[in-house]
């Protein structure tokens, strides 16, 4: 049976402006039955924005009882209300300019 699961993914992306950075990591929300549901629900969803799902961690069912930061619960209560979500919160760059 599917439920929520939340994780933290690595993701390669297009350049973002003229910084050419194209690593960042965010948090995911999504319905899945396992990890490897969830890994491969998150990188159909990331594909469309020409994303590469390039690592994850501390991925593991959603915890109702969890105290969690005001943007994680936002996710956390969208996804809820869509069986077919996927729902990242914020993208954070860092360092990693193209040679």
């Amino acid at each position: 049976m599917k439920q929520l699961w939340i994780g933290v993914v690595e993701v390669l992306t297009e350049p973002e402006s003229d910084m050419g950075d194209t690593r960042g990591f965010t948090n995911v929300v999504t319905w899945a039955e396992s990890i490897t549901d969830y890994l491969a629900t998150v990188t159909t969803a990331f594909s469309r924005y020409d994303w590469t799902l390039i690592g994850s961690k501390n991925v593991r069912p959603v915890d109702p009882g969890a105290q969690s930061s005001e943007e994680i619960a936002e996710i956390i209560e969208r996804a809820k209300a869509n069986p077919n979500a996927c729902i990242f919160a914020t993208l954070h760059y860092y360092p990693s300019k193209l040679a």
